[in-house]
Parts: structure tokens; sequence; C-alpha cells
């Protein structure tokens, strides 16, 4: 909206800077991606061996890209590619046992961050994936739900609730005109915190100076 170029002139250049991406980058990050989706989830390690370790930066990328220059590029599948290309890159990196189980927790877990439905998603890992990773996924989902803030990818989706004791948050607010700030007693703490932290070092200064002294 801040760019002064006609809606079509901005949707033509986002255009052509996708086909510029996919020209450098691979069509991979073109699209719904589903296939890319389904080699994540499988077991086989052939299936999954192209995919970049940076496959969810290029896919948020493209996503941005398309949604900010008006087009209709979807929201919650391309969640779903960005959860499992970025859990799959996270089961690469804790050990190559269980990468399949780490794209399948990323699957649900960006959603419930993603959309605020941490219940909905463990719900879905339960029905796509099978029970055995309900306790798994209803842990990452909530993690994931708690550390996104009070955001959403649905800026009318009502806030009925906050996550967190230390803010000041309006409750039954559309998330889009939600603000949030620090409760007065939280900036108190934090600045108690601070001048200990100042003193501390002044204190450990003064300490070494006189230790300097002596030697010399």
């Amino acid at each position: 909206k801040k760019i002064p170029l006609h809606p079509y002139t901005v949707a033509f250049l986002g255009g052509v800077l996708l086909v510029i991406l996919a020209l450098i980058f691979g069509d991979i990050y073109l699209g719904l991606g589903l296939e890319t989706i389904k080699n994540t989830l499988n077991h086989d390690p052939y299936f999954s061996k192209d995919i970049p370790w940076y496959a969810f930066l290029l896919k948020t990328l493209f996503t941005s890209i398309t949604l900010g220059v008006g087009g209709s590029g979807g929201i919650i599948t391309p969640i779903f590619y960005i959860g499992a290309t970025s859990g799959h890159l996270f089961g690469q990196l804790v050990g190559n046992d269980h990468i399949a189980l780490f794209a399948a927790l990323g699957f649900v877990s960006v959603l419930a961050g993603a959309a605020n439905a941490p219940i909905a998603a463990t719900i879905m890992a339960v029905e796509l994936f099978g029970l055995e990773i309900a306790h798994y996924a209803a842990l990452s989902a909530v993690i994931s739900f708690l550390i996104t803030g009070h955001r959403s990818v649905f800026p009318s989706q009502i806030l009925a609730m906050k996550k967190s004791e230390m803010l000041d948050v309006t409750v039954g607010e559309e998330v889009e005109k939600t603000e949030v700030d620090l409760e007065d007693t939280e900036i108190g703490r934090i600045k108690d915190i601070k001048e200990r932290i100042k003193r501390r070092r002044e204190k450990l200064k003064k300490k070494k100076i006189r230790k300097t002294k002596g030697n010399s």
C-alpha cells in the first residue's frame, strides 16, 4: 500500500520479481508446493534429499511478495509448507533418525502459532499422522502458540486471552487493533534488574582497578 504506483503496476512488478526468483532458485516455491510437503513427511530420505535447508525462508519470501502485491497466494498451505520444511531442517540438525517426525511437528506447530489455533493443530496432527504423535504435537503446538505473541495471519481474529501475565493486553478486540505493552509492575522490575546489573558492573570495575594498582 505504501508503493506510490497503480495496483496493476505493482502486481506486474511483483510477478516479474517472482519469475526472476523462480529462475534463480527453481519453481518448487511457486504454487501450493504439495509435492514438497509430501516429500518432507516421507520416511524414506530419498524423497527429501533435494530439498534445500533454506526452503522455508524462500517460501516465506515468495508468499510475502505474492500477498504483498495483491495476489491470492493462499495462507494455510504456505504455512504447511514453511512448517514442514523448517521442521525437516530441524530434524537434520538434531539427527537423521526422526526427520519425518520433526517435519510433521513443524507442519502443525507453525499453523498453531500463525493462526492461534493450538487445539485445532493438535487434532489435525492426530488425524493426519496418528495417535502416537499426539503428545509431541500438543507440546510443540502450545509452545509455538505462546511464543508467537498476540498476532495472527487472520487480522480479524478476536483475541480471547493474553499469553503472558507480564503483558498488558486488551482482550476481546480484533488482533489487528490489539495493543500490547508491558505491565507497569514488570517495567519496574526490568528497571530494577538493569540498575542491579549496572551497580554490579561498577563494583567489578572498581575491584579490577584496585587489583591492578595492587599488582603494580
